[in-house]
């Protein structure tokens, strides 16, 4: 099996994960990424799989309109005529990473109708808020949803907000995965303080704000790894409750497990925002769609905290707490629960590893995504494949044998 996909976006890292654990397997012949406007880490990552990986390959794209730029990856686009770049792949399945209103996936539409109009393709979708965007998007996610043979929600709620938006065809959800050896409970763990971590963009619908707070009231200690516009925010908690907050700049990926092992549980407070950075007269409403770094910590046998806003409460399931959105009381509650029960959180962890496993593996995840694959493949194989030709009754020539002259006028 030969599978194409297109990327574009800057928050793209962790899809290396999913790249690696589709090019380990037997069944996938080539692998190839045709991505832009990817962050130096994921370049990093694309470059190290290439190297290690013969059946990987990869196509770093020029780019119309950053997402850095714009504020938005829906406006990220392949540069016109770099879909050259990866005309002669002969793929058996196009997968797109993107919304069917992003431009970049219109694009990858087209290039599928240009060089392999009868080869299937797959839309991966996250959003799951209904979002009414004025013309030409409409038009361009109906036009996306016709060419899809088979939509990849990452959630129950995005694959609502597929059918909303009057998508109809087969639906399979495949969320976001964790590389669940990488990620993985350490045998000792450092005595310290009860500390609560969070890892993520330092930004409002972040809910660090309600982070700090929570802490300070369940008297715990915080442990914050990222940046953002609120990193002063944390620094000021961090000298106001000095050694008790600490504030840590991003680190590798592959750092981030024996960071999380400091914590005694994780915390995902996000708020409901409206995003208005891609033009200031459309207002995006925005919910935590996943909350990948949940599932990172509850493989590593942390318990998880996070509020009731957007997919989190899916993602967490009965791995964590869950508290109402901005009640910054009833987080501190949860935070001093599991401080103070130390048998819950002995249980949720032990239920967030095996949960991650099962559900959230990236090999489970490349399972289902190449199972989908084949059932959509197998049909074009066989439209492909040649027709046997009918055997002749008993006594008449059969149709090598009919003479030259009329096999001559056949293959005309």
């Amino acid at each position: 099996m030969r599978i194409l996909i297109t990327a574009v976006g800057q928050r793209t890292e962790h899809w290396i994960d999913l790249f690696t654990a589709l090019t380990d397997r037997p069944d996938v012949e080539q692998l190839t990424v045709y991505a832009s406007d990817v962050s130096p880490l994921t370049v990093q990552g694309l470059e190290g799989l290439a190297r290690h990986q013969a059946r990987f390959r990869y196509r770093l794209a020029p780019h119309l309109m950053a997402e850095g730029r714009t504020g938005h990856m829906a406006s990220v686009m392949f540069r016109p005529g770099s879909g050259r770049m990866v005309r002669d792949e002969r793929p058996d399945v196009v997968h797109v990473i993107g919304e069917a209103a992003y431009l970049s996936t219109q694009q990858a539409v087209r290039l599928r109708n240009r060089y392999w109009p009868e080869v299937p393709l797959t839309l991966y979708a996250a959003q799951n808020v209904v979002i009414r965007f004025p013309f030409p998007f409409p038009l361009l996610e109906r036009r996306a949803y016709r060419a899809v043979s088979h939509a990849l929600p990452i959630t129950p709620s995005a694959r609502q907000v597929l059918r909303d938006k009057g998508y109809r065809g087969p639906v399979t959800i495949v969320p976001l995965g964790v590389d669940t050896e990488r990620f993985h409970p350490m045998s000792v763990r450092p005595r310290r303080s009860f500390t609560v971590a969070f890892v993520g963009r330092l930004e409002p619908h972040k809910g660090i704000s309600d982070l700090l707070r929570a802490a300070e009231l369940a008297d715990c200690d915080a442990l914050v790894v990222g940046d953002g516009s609120l990193r002063g925010l944390v620094e000021k908690a961090a000298t106001d409750r000095r050694g008790r907050v600490e504030l840590r700049k991003w680190v590798d990926h592959s750092e981030l497990p024996s960071i999380l092992a400091r914590a005694d549980v994780l915390a995902l407070p996000s708020l409901p925002v409206t995003q208005r950075n891609l033009v200031p007269w459309i207002g995006i409403p925005l919910r935590e769609q996943f909350g990948r770094v949940l599932v990172e910590a509850m493989a590593c046998g942390i318990p998880v905290v996070g509020s009731d806003t957007g997919d989190i409460p899916h993602v967490v399931g009965a791995s964590g707490l869950v508290f109402p959105t901005g009640d910054v009381a009833a987080f501190a509650d949860c935070l001093k629960r599991l401080r103070n029960e130390p048998g819950l959180a002995q249980r949720l962890g032990t239920a967030g590893r095996s949960r991650a496993c099962e559900e959230f593996g990236w090999q489970v995840i490349a399972d289902t995504l190449c199972r989908t694959w084949r059932g959509l493949i197998a049909p074009v194989h066989r439209l492909r494949a040649p027709s046997p030709r009918p055997s002749s009754p008993p006594g008449r020539p059969t149709p090598s044998a009919a003479g030259s002259d009329r096999g001559k006028e056949e293959t005309r």
